[in-house]
Parts: structure tokens; C-alpha cells; sequence
């Protein structure tokens, strides 16, 4: 694959991500499946990268040789133009050459003519003259002879050389282009090979989602392939502290008469022993929790309109009021009616019906980067008039303080979740008690997200009652909130303000 094939792959892949429909979570085999295919790309490109550098470096061997056999023929070249020059002016030809032309034209010093030939043949300087002009005529047709074979030659070497050079030069310069070529490519090769190191990370990431809580992201105990258990527990100063809170994975806190809230613990994960003290339902709740997929929802008990409109829903209601009752107990250590308790095993054996809940979050890989527009932050203080709450980065979740004092569970426990969401949502009045809120949980709204010791600020998104909500940042983008525990709060619009 091309590096353009790669590039358009990459883009094609964000095109799919932004044209994904509003207010869809991600889906964490979809996302799985993009990157085998980003990492198959990634390795075919590592492999033709690897070819490529395998190729330079025989190329450049068989240029480096090529160069040695050019060093060695200027070599040659350069000696042969040594001897032929030497050939050249050999004293006895030249000066023999010499004579001649002086002889030919005429010159009176013949008889040094002769005695060059004397000199170079041992003739006799008085032969006769005939003879010696015969030897003379001999002497300078192999004179020129020469001198013509050897001009030739020294012609052609003189020739051979500058090409040799521009030979040598123009494969030396080849070794640099290759030196440049495989700077360009090993530094690719190393950009891809992180590349597929960082999707190798994220797909066992996503590959280990099997094993791995829809609600939180974190490794479950195999308690995936049941229904989620909603338990309706109290939240009043007697009803302080609670047991279980910290074993939820999400807890909802709803404002509920005299500006009081009540939790909507949800409990999926794990085997969570003792859950209390539980109360009573409201109609907020049904809007809230029907995402969940037919949710069992445990409480205390209702008023007759409340009972009817859980009971007309996709909630299972397996409230103490109804045959469920005998999975109740009561705390005689606690006054009434602030002692009602149960348990995880004990709710979920009164019904086989309800669903495996959806995801509700999307869940970040940990070490990956948060949304552009998140910022550091403190924490945040929430108020529902007769009740404040504060949360305070501790530098692995927020700490919770609730009317000036730390929320505990009867362990002692400090409840500190990864994840604290600020949903403002305007409230109604409940038609079934005139007396009691309800939250309007289906529309739109600003949300904070405080995630990793960071703030985002987003909306929340419900298009309808069984829709899960979606926390998105300014730009629209679903945030991605780090494995863990989660909680909700969820006051009016303008009640909370930043650390």
C-alpha cells in the first residue's frame, strides 16, 4: 500500500467518524474492526518500506562497486597515459626524428644526421650514400608511424578520462540520493512502526471489551449477560452512610421533595453484597433509568400513580411492595423508615426477566488525549437548596463532600468516582404528587464533565426515553471518559458552579 493509499485511508476513516449519526455512542466492535484494517495498512506499508530500504542497499553496493572499477580505470587510464607519454619522448626517436627533418630539408649538418644513425643502427657513417638514404627514409617512415599510433592512443586516453570522471561523479552522486532516500524512508519506517505499536495497544484495548464492564470499562467479574439493578436508595442525614455506593457503577443523584436528593444507585458488574437504606420511587426515574434495556428496579414502595406508571413501563419493579418483598430486611440498628435493606443476590433472584444493559459512556483508552477544550480543574459545587455537594480532584477521582462532610459508606470508605458528570436539567412537576420534582430528562441541556482531574464542557443529548444519553464536547464529539465508576448529578440549570 501507498503512502497516498495509507493517507486516504486515515482520511476515509475520519470522514466515517464525523458522518456517524448524532448522538451515537461508539461502538466498540465497529472501532475494533477499523483498526485491523488500519493495522493491516500499517504493516503492509512496513513491509514495502523494509523492501524499499532492502533494495537501496543493493543499489548502493552495486554502486559503491561500480565506483571502485571507475577508481580503477582512471587508475589505469592514468598510467597508460604515463607510458605513452614516455613512449613519446624516448630521446633516441626524437632525436632521430630531428635529424631527419633537418636531413630532408636540406640542412648541411648532415653528418650529424649520420651519425645518429651510426648511433642507432651501428651503420657505418662513410656507407654509401644511396644505402644511407634508404636506412634515413626507413628510420623516418617508422618515426611517424610511431608518433602517429602513439598521438592516437594518448587521444583516446586523454578522451577516456573526463568521461570517466563525469561516470564517477554522476554515481557518487547516486550514493547520496540513496543516502537521502533512506533517511526519508527509515524515518517513515519508524513513524509507522510507532504507529502500529500505538494501534497494536488500542486494539488489545478494544479486544479485551469482552471481558471488560459495558457500564465502567473495567474488567468485570463474568456478570456481563444480565439484567442491570437499579436500587433506589435513601439520602437524608438518618440514612447516612449508605452501604454499597462505592460498589455501583453509575449512581444517578435526582432532587426530590424539600430539595433533598435521592440516589438511583446501578449495580452491574459486580456481585455487590448489601444495598441500603432503600426508598421509594419516583417518576423521574422512569425516563431516566428506561435506557438500561428492562431494568430491575428496586425501592421501597409508591404512591398508587407513581407504582402504576413504573409498572406501565419498561422497569421491572421488584419493590418491597410487591412479591419481591422478602429479598427486604430490616436494620434494627437503624429507626424506621431509614433501615430497609437487601442485597444483589437476594433482588436479582426474585426476577428472570430484564435485559443486558447497552453502554452508556464511551470509554477512553487510558494515556490517550482528552478533547481539545478540556481544562484543569479543582472541582465543582453543586447545591439542590437544602442540600450542597462538592467534589475535589484527589489525583485519581473526586472526592465527594455532601452538606460539609465527607461521603462515606459504612466501611468508612470515602466515595471518590473516576467520572462526575453535572447534567443541568430543568424540572417539572411529577403528575403523579403534586408535591414532588421531576426531572426532564429527555431533550437537551449543558453538561460538565470532570474526567482525570479535567473539565469539559458539553451538553447532554436524550432524543427520547429509551435513548441513551449522549455527553458531547463543544464540538459535538461524544466524550470519552476514562474506566471507572461514574456519577450523575443532576440539578437545575444555573446550580452549580466551578472549584
Amino acid at each position: 500500500m501507498s503512502r497516498r493509499s495509507l493517507a486516504l485511508l486515515v482520511i476515509a476513516a475520519m470522514i466515517s467518524l464525523l458522518t456517524a449519526p448524532a448522538g451515537a455512542q461508539a461502538d466498540p466492535a465497529s472501532e475494533e474492526a477499523a483498526l485491523i484494517e488500519q493495522e493491516a495498512a500499517l504493516t503492509a506499508r512496513i513491509t514495502e518500506l523494509e523492501t524499499a530500504l532492502g533494495e537501496l542497499d543493493a543499489e548502493q553496493a552495486q554502486v559503491l562497486r561500480r565506483i571502485d572499477m571507475s577508481r580503477g580505470e582512471l587508475e589505469r587510464a592514468a598510467d597508460q597515459l604515463e607510458v605513452l607519454a614516455l613512449q613519446r619522448r624516448e630521446p633516441a626517436i626524437i632525436r632521430a626524428n630531428v635529424a631527419v627533418e633537418r636531413f630532408v630539408n636540406g640542412d648541411p649538418a648532415r653528418q650529424a644526421f649520420a651519425l645518429e644513425v651510426q648511433a642507432l643502427g651501428g651503420s657505418d657513417a662513410s656507407a654509401d650514400p644511396l644505402q644511407q638514404q634508404q636506412v634515413f627514409d626507413s628510420i623516418v617512415e617508422s618515426a611517424v608511424a610511431d608518433l602517429e599510433r602513439l598521438d592516437t592512443e594518448i587521444d583516446a586516453v586523454i578522451t577516456s578520462i573526463p568521461q570517466l570522471r563525469i561516470a564517477q561523479d554522476e554515481l557518487t552522486e547516486r550514493v547520496a540520493d540513496i543516502d537521502t532516500e533512506r533517511a526519508t524512508l527509515t524515518n517513515e519506517l519508524s513513524t509507522t512502526q510507532d504507529e502500529l505499536a500505538s494501534v497494536g495497544e488500542e486494539l488489545e484495548w478494544y479486544r479485551s471489551f469482552a471481558g471488560r464492564s459495558v457500564l465502567t470499562g473495567r474488567p468485570a467479574d463474568g456478570a456481563a449477560d444480565r439484567p442491570a439493578l437499579v436500587v433506589k436508595i435513601d439520602n437524608v442525614v438518618r440514612a447516612r452512610p449508605q452501604t454499597g455506593i462505592n460498589d455501583a457503577d453509575v449512581v444517578y443523584v435526582e432532587l426530590v421533595e424539600g430539595g433533598f436528593t435521592r440516589y438511583a444507585a446501578v449495580f452491574h458488574s459486580e456481585n455487590v453484597g448489601t444495598i441500603g437504606p432503600v426508598r421509594s420511587m419516583r417518576t423521574t426515574d422512569i425516563n431516566l433509568l428506561r435506557a438500561l434495556n428492562n431494568p430491575l428496579f428496586a425501592n421501597s414502595g409508591g404512591n398508587r400513580r407513581t407504582t402504576d406508571a413504573v409498572n406501565a413501563s419498561s422497569l421491572v419493579n421488584i419493590s418491597a411492595a410487591t412479591g419481591a418483598g422478602g429479598a427486604y430486611f430490616r436494620n434494627n440498628s437503624r429507626s424506621a423508615p431509614h433501615n430497609l435493606f437487601s442485597s444483589d443476590s437476594a433482588l436479582r433472584s426474585t426476577s428472570s426477566a430484564g435485559g443486558s444493559p447497552p453502554r452508556l459512556f464511551t470509554i477512553r483508552r487510558p494515556g490517550t488525549p482528552l478533547p481539545n477544550n478540556a481544562v484543569a480543574s479543582d472541582g465543582v459545587n453543586v447545591s439542590y437548596r437544602s442540600t450542597t455537594v462538592t467534589y475535589s480532584w484527589n489525583g485519581s477521582g473526586w472526592n465527594r463532600t455532601q452538606d460539609g462532610s465527607a461521603t462515606v459508606d459504612t466501611n468508612g470508605v470515602r466515595t471518590a468516582p473516576e467520572t462526575v458528570i453535572v447534567r443541568f436539567t430543568p424540572y417539572g412537576t411529577s403528575p403523579a404528587d403534586a408535591a414532588s420534582p421531576e426531572a426532564n430528562v429527555v431533550g437537551n441541556g449543558v453538561a460538565w464533565i470532570f474526567t482525570e482531574g479535567q473539565l469539559i464542557e458539553g451538553t447532554w443529548s436524550k432524543p427520547n426515553a429509551d435513548a441513551v444519553t449522549v455527553y458531547a464536547d463543544s464540538a459535538g464529539t461524544p466524550v470519552e471518559l476514562l474506566p471507572g465508576r461514574v456519577w450523575v448529578e443532576i440539578p437545575t440549570p444555573g446550580s452549580a458552579s466551578l472549584r
